[in-house]
């Protein structure tokens, strides 16, 4: 299952790892290992160096074993990355033409005085890569040793620190949040998936190639690895490198996407599909943060954004309500992140909230799962028809969303699966208005021969948008999928 389960990873980083830009710095590490820790010299070259896992300061899950927590260095990383990207931005970016980025005192106390506002960034800059440069902050702190809990503050610190400091704009609340939260976001979840990668008792051009490939999905993690040697230092994985279980597949097929009716065809075109669902709440994966979480990533070809669609919705935390030979329930917190960016959709949020999941098993080994979950938005974005004095094509605000859902399988195949999820954002900031969006999902799938299967998914999005000002539009853009699938593990 592992190496399948590397496997996936690192298609996945073929196809996407090219296209999402990342700024990062050079952290300088203290040599010193801690008290208690195994060289490679000491080892036993065909006995990984056994742990103690019950050492104090460390987190169960740390890129690096032999590292205390040093927030000084934390703190230099997370300086370090926002001047990085603020030299690239002033000196490189346009030539260096452009005047945000002149900071100084005089635009220091200005922003001090002036305090958070809203700003007018593009919808990929806002909705995907700052919570992304959030998940550096993150990374910075939770590969130097920190818990997950212990490294979100680090992620709303250095986002304080450059909406303040690092740019002539006065700091954005939008901003914060979504680089904050979504960057814990995606952050812990690129944290547990570049661990999958890396192998710490493998030697060799592999070691080398697994630590590549842990450093383009976590790039602050792979660089402290780097520096403080643990890149080539052979010890013992951590045993929670993998999950009790983990699933993976890949859709490879054609969508067609439409206005109003399926058959007023507007465009056939390709897409990838990449499905994880890192680890199982019903079966012992519900310890710790981020133990179970479900990460979809849509590479839409041919539409206006390569990176078509993220979804995360990661565990915090859940317990058994029930559990019997046939039927388990479980209560659970979670943490989500939204990013929809289509022709016809565009749609981000952050949130956090709660979810009831149910699973059935007959005696024949069919199985039924089903899952109700509630979320606060603390934080949406959605389309907007009209301009407003924000400047930008969307809205902001707060709301809820619903989602519901149930798939029914049998050895590791889903054959129906059945969703609907509704989104409401009361918008704060541009037009003063309410988004409703309403997604159902309908997918039928058949297993060919091995790992391989053919897929057939339906897909209906309804939009409503009531505005104060201006009429109410209404959207209705049904999608149909074929596709084959290929079950990674």
């Amino acid at each position: 299952m592992n190496l399948k389960m590397t496997g996936s990873l690192m298609i996945f980083l073929l196809l996407v790892g090219a296209t999402t830009a990342f700024a990062q710095t050079d952290p300088v590490r203290d040599p010193d290992q801690a008290e208690g820790a195994v060289t490679a010299e000491k080892l036993d070259p065909n006995e990984p160096a056994a742990i103690d896992w019950d050492q104090t300061n460390r987190s169960a899950l740390s890129d690096s074993f032999f590292v205390k927590k040093n927030p000084l260095l934390t703190s230099a990383e997370v300086v370090g990355l926002n001047t990085l990207i603020w030299f690239y931005d002033r000196y490189i970016r346009e030539g260096g033409t452009n005047p945000g980025f002149r900071i100084g005192f005089n635009s220091w106390e200005e922003n001090l005085a002036n305090g958070f506002e809203w700003d007018d960034n593009n919808f990929t800059t806002n909705q995907f890569a700052h919570p992304y440069h959030g998940s550096l902050y993150f990374n910075a702190a939770r590969s130097n040793g920190y818990t997950f809990w212990e490294s979100i503050p680090w992620t709303f610190g250095g986002s304080f620190l450059w909406e303040y400091f690092f740019e002539v704009h006065h700091p954005s609340m939008n901003d914060w949040i979504a680089t904050s939260m979504g960057g814990v976001t995606l952050g812990e979840m690129l944290h547990r998936l570049s661990m999958t990668v890396r192998d710490n008792t493998a030697t060799g051009s592999s070691r080398n190639w697994r630590e590549v490939g842990g450093l383009l999905i976590n790039p602050m993690g792979g660089l402290n690895r780097l520096f403080d040697g643990d890149w080539g230092r052979v010890h013992a994985n951590s045993p929670d490198r993998f999950p009790l279980n983990f699933r993976s597949k890949m859709d490879v097929g054609l969508r067609t996407v439409a206005d109003e009716r399926l058959w007023q065809t507007d465009t056939t075109r390709v897409y990838v599909k990449f499905d994880w669902e890192y680890g199982d709440m019903f079966f012992g994966d519900m310890g710790q943060p981020f133990d179970y979480f479900d990460f979809d990533l849509h590479l839409l070809f041919g539409d206006v954004s390569t990176i078509g669609r993220v979804d995360v919705n990661a565990l915090l935390g859940g317990t058994f309500l029930k559990e019997t030979e046939t039927a388990s329930h479980i209560l659970g917190g979670f943490i989500r992140f939204d990013y929809i960016n289509q022709s016809k959709v565009e749609f981000g949020s952050q949130g956090v909230g709660a979810g009831f999941m149910s699973r059935f098993e007959t005696p024949s080994g069919i199985e039924v799962r089903t899952e109700v979950h509630t979320n606060v938005i603390v934080l949406g974005a959605n389309k907007s028809d009209y301009r407003s004095t924000s400047g930008r094509s969307y809205d902001y605000g707060p709301g809820v969303s619903v989602d519901l859902a149930a798939k029914l399988g049998r050895n590791g195949w889903y054959y129906l699966q059945v969703s609907h999820t509704e989104h409401w954002i009361h918008a704060i900031n541009g037009n003063e208005a309410d988004h409703y969006l309403g997604e159902s999902i309908v997918r039928f799938d058949v297993p060919i021969r091995f790992n391989l299967g053919l897929g057939l998914e339906y897909r209906l999005i309804n939009s409503e948008r009531t505005y104060k000002d201006y009429p109410d539009v209404s959207e209705r853009i049904p999608e149909l999928r074929l596709t084959t699938t290929w079950l990674l593990n």
